[in-house]
């Protein structure tokens, strides 16, 4: 259960894969430790914690698929304290080009994000539109679709309102190296009554902007700001800073 939606993302990757000879393809492994402020651990309880990453992606003409699997608290068991002991999530995003307006394609867009540990457990899945803009070297990537989420084992399931976002990448170059920028957000807007006890408002944003640094073809280092607001189980405003080290393959 815990590798499922990973396994699954995986093999649409290869089904992809086999069936269209001109794609491209990227992959890394991470180590990472997000530490959040003091005041988010003051008002909402959360810990710091490290985690391990595998992340891939790919597309063509067709569109893209992207992925990733997190391990977090490695090492810890996955029955202990609130705050230490393991989880697993998992992220699945497809997008596939079904038109074009004008230069402007039109994308069937559709995610799964899964998270569970030690007595918990929450799944969010979306299906909508979405497109691919370009600016020069900045790209920017919107969608907007339908929310589902299964929560807390079952006690909550069902439509929760509408989620849009979207991820903006942009690459350059300074003082003779390779950089990137990258940012992804989602806003869960008119979410029900039953999914929102811990919260005031019925809109939630959740996001992270970073720069990253390709030290080399197989090494890249980078930090994140971490925010979200209305979100992640309780109604104050959260942030940290997350620092990785990743390998490319």
């Amino acid at each position: 259960m815990k590798a499922r939606n990973l396994l699954l993302a995986l093999s649409m990757m290869g089904s992809a894969a086999f069936a269209h000879a001109d794609n491209w393809s990227w992959g890394d492994v991470s180590a990472n430790y997000l530490d959040w402020s003091s005041r988010t651990t003051g008002q909402s309880g959360k810990k710091d914690f490290a985690y391990l990453e595998l992340e891939g992606g790919m597309g063509g003409q067709w569109g893209e698929l992207y992925g990733f699997f997190d391990l977090e608290n490695p090492g810890k068991s996955g029955n202990g304290q609130e705050g230490h002991d393991q989880r697993y999530t998992t992220k699945a995003i497809a997008r596939f080009n079904m038109t074009r307006i004008g230069d402007v394609p039109v994308q069937l867009y559709a995610h799964v994000y899964d998270t569970r540990g030690n007595e918990f457990f929450t799944q969010n899945r979306v299906l909508g539109l979405g497109t691919d803009l370009k600016f020069g070297n900045l790209t920017i990537k919107p969608f907007i679709g339908a929310h589902n989420e299964l929560d807390a084992f079952g006690v909550n399931s069902g439509f929760n309102g509408w989620m849009a976002g979207y991820v903006l990448l942009y690459p350059f170059s300074a003082f003779g190296q390779s950089f990137l920028v990258s940012q992804w957000h989602e806003t869960e807007f008119a979410r029900k009554d039953k999914f929102t006890p811990n919260y005031n408002s019925h809109t939630g944003q959740n996001g992270a902007i970073a720069l990253w640094w390709n030290v080399s073809k197989h090494f890249t280092t980078g930090v994140q700001y971490r925010y979200a607001d209305q979100k992640l189980g309780t109604s104050v405003y959260q942030n940290a800073m997350i620092y990785s080290a990743k390998y490319n393959f």
